[in-house]
């Protein structure tokens, strides 16, 4: 009767821990605007196109088909919105949690497992987005689960040719789902081979490899646009990398303290017999995570593909490790054991909570729906900065006879003056860095008499760092000056939110617009001089230190 007791206990526990996590998923899941790579899914999965031009699309980006796939015919079904997008993601998060219950551990490590994943602040945040890292979070923890379980069966070995399918299985396709899922599946196979010396787990990871060759020979002669988009990951430094991943996996160094903490005590406290063992599931969560990174790092020697976002494929496998020590220490002092996780699930809470208050993401939707509120911009012309296809996307189907004109990275001091036509908006910028805010205002400073251009900020509210300074653009038409005004804001200004980044790949939304009454007289942008009107400015956020990188928002 105990047992069935502690069975049903479990049970009770461990449905609570997925109505939690699946409310943190599904909460506020449209709050924000779609970002520029949740946009270029809907622009790739777009099903009014052909499949040929759909293939183009899919083979032109720098991820695998699969999540393309699936995402075209979900939008077939259920239309293309930022909703419709980021649905499919919170569902897969919802079933990583439910993935996590099944792994070959006790149940009070399944349990810490599962709560780790449902609080993790970077699974709760990519399950609300459009992208495939919610699919690869949820194959990384089946992969690393199969891993275990292959492992975890030793020596007696019952169970191991299902666990090694299953990894074989999952492996593949994680691997069509995006490139680091092959590494986290060939490190899979890897230490699984070094644990079962066999021909079985030799051949499971020749057939993972012999399976998704073909795709890599095929994608790099096609790959064009997306290897572009991706070269940022080159400059981008690694201690902002690091800085990155720690608040997608944690939330904070606070809470990577209290987990060193948490091992200090239990290397401090006296083993009994049942520890003399090393824990299987602990050294599997290390070594997956540490060959995993070790390979993209040195494939980053040759071809820049490190960053935080791809990095996400390591995060089942230590929250894994977490789970176990966890395990051990509820093994030396149940107190102890359960104090550390809940000091740990509280301290990841409190960046979790930030998340649903601050504005992390470009201004995409509103930035469209006021080009579309403004009576005169049926024609334009607009100066677009950036890809043009993202804004014909979202203003197309409502004004076709849209004119935008499209400005190459890096290219805004190419502009001339604004072109004549009916709309008062000289530009309209998606991303666009500090440094390309400085020639676009110069660029425009030729307007007409009565005209203005402005960008301003305001400092997201959930920041550390009072006082931020941040780069705004000035200029007036009625002399041909542009200047750069340093900008301190200790409070809120301007029309988004996000942090201050701290070198040049800024990104932010921006208008710049030409001779527009303010909307909102009574609440001006701090600095901002009479008949100047700041628009939809966002920086977007990408690491705690709040570097932000050339892919728009995170």
């Amino acid at each position: 009767m105990a047992g069935k007791g502690w069975v049903t206990g479990f049970c009770i526990a461990a449905c609570v821990i997925l109505l939690v996590g699946s409310g943190l998923r599904l909460y506020g899941i449209n709050r924000q605007s779609a970002w520029a790579d949740e946009l270029t899914t809907l622009l790739i999965t777009d099903p009014a196109l052909g499949f040929t031009e759909f293939w183009q699309r899919v083979v032109a980006d720098t991820h695998p088909p699969l999540y393309y796939l699936l995402m075209r015919g979900w939008s077939a079904v259920f239309g293309q919105t930022d909703l419709a997008a980021r649905l499919p993601s919170a569902v897969f998060g919802i079933l990583m949690i439910a993935a996590a219950g099944a792994m070959p551990l006790p149940q009070s490590g399944r349990l810490t497992l599962m709560a780790l994943m449902a609080i993790s602040p970077g699974a709760i945040e990519f399950a609300q987005e459009g992208r495939s890292y919610a699919l690869l979070l949820l194959l990384s923890t089946v992969v690393t689960g199969a891993c275990l379980g292959t492992v975890a069966r030793l020596p007696e070995g019952r169970g191991r040719p299902r666990a090694l399918a299953l990894l074989t299985v999952s492996g593949i396709i994680a691997s069509y789902t995006h490139y680091f899922g092959f590494l986290l599946a060939v490190a899979a196979g890897a230490v699984t081979a070094a644990a079962v010396r066999s021909r079985r787990t030799a051949l499971a990871i020749a057939v993972i490899v012999a399976s998704f060759s073909p795709w890599v020979i095929y994608h790099a002669q096609h790959m064009s646009s997306g290897a572009l988009l991706a070269a940022w990951m080159a400059d981008f430094p690694l201690a902002a990398t690091a800085s990155w991943f720690l608040r997608l996996w944690l939330g904070d160094d606070t809470t990577l303290l209290a987990l060193v903490l948490l091992l200090a005590t239990l290397l401090a406290l006296p083993r009994p017999a049942a520890l003399a063992v090393p824990n299987r599931a602990l050294l599997v969560g290390l070594s997956l995570a540490s060959l995993t990174a070790a390979a993209a790092g040195i494939i980053s020697w040759w071809v820049p593909i490190l960053s935080a976002r791809n990095l996400v494929v390591v995060m089942p496998a230590l929250y894994l490790a977490m789970a176990a020590l966890a395990a051990d220490a509820m093994v030396l002092s149940r107190a102890a054991g359960v104090g550390g996780v809940a000091v740990v699930s509280i301290l990841m809470l409190a960046r979790v909570e930030w998340y649903y208050s601050a504005q992390t993401k470009e201004q995409w939707r509103e930035s469209a729906a006021f080009v579309l509120e403004q009576p005169g911009c049926s024609k334009g012309p607009i100066h677009v900065y950036g890809d043009g296809a993202i804004y014909r996307y979202l203003v197309g189907k409502a004004r076709p006879e849209l004119e935008l004109i499209e400005i190459p990275l890096g290219k805004a001091a190419g502009i001339q003056s604004q072109p004549a036509g009916d709309c008062p908006i000289a530009l309209w910028a998606g991303k666009i860095s500090p440094e390309d805010t400085v020639g676009t205002a110069a660029a425009q400073s030729g307007l007409s008499a009565g005209h203005g251009v402005l960008l301003g900020v305001r400092r997201d509210a959930g920041s550390r760092r009072p006082g931020l300074r941040t780069d705004a653009v000035i200029g007036c038409g009625q002399s041909r000056v542009s200047r750069i005004a340093r900008h301190s804001f200790s409070g809120v200004a301007g029309s988004a939110t996000g942090g201050a980044p701290i070198a040049a790949r800024a990104s932010l939304t921006a208008f710049i617009t030409a001779g527009i009454e303010p909307i909102v007289p009574a609440s001006p942008t701090p600095l901002t001089p009479s008949g100047f009107f700041s628009v939809g400015v966002a920086f977007s956020r990408s690491s705690k230190s709040q570097k932000l990188s050339a892919r728009g928002m995170q």
